[in-house]
């Protein structure tokens, strides 16, 4: 039986690592098929106690044999499919703008790709002796213009936040974001409306996030949206009234199923207008805004079935 060995980063607890790991559980529903493979390679890690719930191998590189076999590679790793020639080759799109923030300039090219040539990475037009995987469909036609065909493998949300039930009577007139994403234009907003409560999410444990989502009325991301997003789907679930751009995934009704109404152009002329009337509605209607987001909780509901009837596809793609 063909084995499936996915390459993940070794001691980071976020959402693309995550994703990883889940990718190996959902195949080794299937029998011991999968399993993750720590870089950097010279470095022993063990499995994070965050992901230990998940059915996972972990394999360390030099006592794998990958010849014939198949290896999935996050998509800032396009470099390392140099250590597997013998092997099929997946990379993983999760985020198309983190691709392209590894490509070095300049002086620093040079020197990656004389010091560090196996891992440098590769243009995407160069890619198609590889087979692609899109979490996004901002993913599928960002590929779909190299003409690069595509698996879909998306994701989804960790069940507790699918189980949580939210008290709207603790409802509070706060706008939570996250600074990460966007501080630009959210910074702008918050200097006009300054008689709204923003919070930010930062130096918060995961609880205290989902504690900050639940009594906030409104989450707002006006960040670049590289992929389709955990923390705008996990707002959706606290029933908070999702605010977005219109960037990367956050414009298709895919990614982000919400209403055009409250994605709002960050760079049209009535921008800052535009979103007061929302924070207005969101406020002072919140159960009628609330009904606007039935759609796009459903579908984050169903994404546990769908990815792994992706997974299913995927690995019958490899047999």
């Amino acid at each position: 039986m063909t084995k499936v060995y996915v390459l993940c980063p070794g001691n980071v607890v976020t959402g693309g690592p995550e994703l990883l790991h889940q990718l190996v559980d959902s195949l080794n529903k299937k029998g011991d098929v999968a399993s993750i493979v720590y870089y950097p390679f010279e470095s022993n890690f063990d499995v994070p106690n965050a992901y230990k719930h998940y059915n996972v191998n972990h394999k360390v590189f030099s006592d794998v044999n990958f010849e014939g076999n198949a290896v999935v590679l996050p998509e800032i790793l396009t470099g390392y499919k140099r250590f597997f020639p013998k092997s099929k080759v997946y990379i993983w799109w999760m985020s198309v703008d983190n691709y392209f923030k590894h490509f070095p300039t300049g002086l620093r090219r040079l020197k990656n790709k004389l010091l560090n040539y196996k891992k440098s990475p590769i243009r995407v037009h160069k890619l198609t002796d590889c087979s692609h995987l899109a979490q996004s469909e901002y993913a599928r036609e960002f590929l779909a213009n190299y003409g690069l065909t595509t698996y879909m493998l998306s994701d989804y949300l960790n069940q507790e936040h699918l189980d949580r039930e939210v008290d709207l009577s603790k409802k509070q007139n706060i706008i939570s974001y996250n600074p990460l994403k966007g501080i630009e234009v959210t910074q702008k907003i918050r200097d006009f409306y300054k008689d709204y409560q923003f919070v930010p999410i930062q130096n918060m444990t995961a609880k205290e996030v989902a504690e900050l989502l639940e009594k906030s009325k409104v989450y707002i991301d006006f960040g670049d949206h590289p992929g389709k997003d955990r923390i705008p789907r996990e707002a959706a679930m606290a029933k908070c009234i999702v605010i977005t751009g219109r960037k990367g995934s956050a414009n298709n009704l895919i990614d982000i199923a919400v209403p055009d109404k409250y994605k709002i152009d960050e760079d049209s002329e009535n921008f800052i207008v535009a979103i007061g009337e929302v924070f207005n509605f969101a406020f002072n209607d919140f159960e009628s805004a609330l009904q606007d987001y039935e759609l796009y909780r459903t579908k984050i509901q169903n994404e546990k079935r769908v990815f792994d009837e992706e997974v299913n596809s995927f690995f019958q793609s490899i047999k």
